[in-house]
């Protein structure tokens, strides 16, 4: 049950933002082993690798690809540092991380493969991660538009990015990116996607499918439709604008059928919001201003017929 509800809190940490009724911005989508574990995601918000050690990693990547084509790094997690090393294992830095990433990160070992690949830099990186018990191997692979720089070496390894950065910022300057979870006994519990402006991410676990699409609409990486499959079967669906749910929100039942819909304006529940019975009845009407219940709602049988009626102003119940 704890793998379980590990990974469907991947799967479903976008999706969830979107079905709250806060006007917050959508959270980064990442499959880094920074969006594995919540802690260690505040843990990383305040913390970057030094400029100098930054400039030595980038340094020795650029001086290996225009020897051999090709550049090949070694990191890990070793007594509370963090430890960069070449192919052939000599030292290219070593930094003291703070003790509340250290601490809940009782091993990490990553290695990273760089080189041209028709002009453009393809990454590939195999991590392996035990957090909290949860021992963890990912594999990813990413191809740049354009070549790294010292200022965006670590952002493109995906090892310690800077977690506050918007979807804009990420997939800017990435053409295509993929990236497979793999359990403590070598199962694939997740993977993802993007390419040609859509990010894909599924999972399997105990039985049950879980997938998430996002499609960017007109060039705009803070605009689109996002999807929720259950089962192999559509779950919800909704527009997003300026990172905020913006227009009709649609939950369906595993036969097709619609459970429910609302109307989103700049992130908040505005209109009329409904939900229905698998019979296609209406089961609840209910009016929102601004995430607030406004006005009337109204409870229905399934026969259609009303059993409560209550009214609401600024989210509070008036009584008659």
């Amino acid at each position: 049950m704890r793998r379980k509800n590990f990974i469907l809190n991947i799967i479903l940490f976008l999706f969830i933002n979107i079905l709250s009724f806060s006007n917050e911005k959508l959270p980064n989508v990442n499959t880094s082993i920074n969006s594995m574990n919540p802690t260690y995601d505040e843990s990383l918000k305040e913390y970057k690798i030094k400029l100098e050690n930054t400039d030595l990693f980038y340094n020795y990547i650029q001086k290996k690809i225009s020897e051999k084509g090709v550049a090949t790094t070694h990191t890990k997690l070793e007594k509370g540092e963090l430890i960069a090393t070449d192919e052939n294992n000599n030292i290219i830095f070593i930094e003291k991380l703070p003790e509340n990433i250290s601490e809940k990160t009782t091993y990490f070992e990553s290695k990273q493969v760089y080189q041209l690949k028709n002009g453009k830099m393809l990454v590939n990186t195999n991590y392996i991660l035990d957090s909290d018990g949860e021992k963890t191997k990912i594999l990813s692979e990413t191809l740049l538009k354009k070549n790294i720089t010292g200022k965006n070496i670590f952002g493109i390894i995906d090892l310690m990015g800077d977690l506050s950065i918007s979807l804009e910022k990420t997939f800017a300057n990435i053409e295509a990116y993929k990236s497979d979870i793999y359990d403590e006994n070598d199962e694939l519990i997740f993977s993802a996607t993007y390419k040609n402006k859509k990010i894909e991410a599924e999972s399997e676990v105990d039985g049950t499918f879980m997938k998430m699409t996002y499609v960017f609409e007109d060039n705009n990486f803070n605009k689109g439709t996002i999807n929720l499959y259950i089962d192999h079967k559509l779950f919800a669906t909704v527009k997003v604008k300026d990172s905020l749910q913006d227009g009709e929100m649609k939950i369906f039942y595993p036969n097709g059928k619609v459970m429910g819909t609302s109307i989103f304006k700049n992130g908040k529940l505005n209109g009329v919001s409904k939900m229905y019975y698998e019979n296609g009845k209406i089961m609840t009407k209910m009016n929102f201003k601004d995430d607030e219940l406004e006005g009337e709602a109204i409870i229905y049988d399934e026969d259609g017929k009303i059993l409560d009626k209550q009214f609401y102003k600024n989210g509070e119940e008036v009584i008659k």
